[in-house]
């Protein structure tokens, strides 16, 4: 991706990713960038492949709403186990269904909040084999 899309796109983030905009230096923004579209494309794609409106938009457009949800602190991103990782919060299906601004995109965005709760029962089941 390049660094001035990159860049325009941090501009859109109001809430805990917001940080980024004051970073002088292009690092930090290009390892969330890249560790969060390593995650929507490797981590979620089973299961966002399924479904009809995901399976045709572009890893940008996964990466987008990713993003957003963490900025807003609906998705946790983490650290376990020495990987990140994105948690959405117990609330997160309720909070997407009263978004005004959502609605279009309702049943996508709780596809794609369903998709990294499966992730997370997946990385839990392989620990404890």
């Amino acid at each position: 991706m390049s660094s001035s899309f990159i860049r325009e796109f941090s501009h859109l983030w109001t809430g805990s990713l917001a940080h980024y905009h004051a970073h002088r230096n292009d690092e930090h923004l290009n390892a969330l960038y890249e560790d969060s579209l390593r995650y929507v494309g490797l981590h979620l794609e089973n299961d966002l492949c399924r479904s009809e409106y995901w399976s045709r938009v572009s890893l940008r457009r996964r990466l987008a709403v990713l993003l957003f949800l963490v900025d807003r602190g609906i998705v946790e991103r983490s650290v376990r186990n020495g990987r990140h990782v994105y948690a959405p919060l117990p609330h997160a299906e309720d909070w997407v269904a009263r978004q005004p601004a959502m609605r279009p995109f309702l049943k996508p965005t709780l596809e794609l909040v369903a998709a990294l709760r499966h992730e997370l029962a997946r990385r839990t089941r392989s620990r404890k084999a």
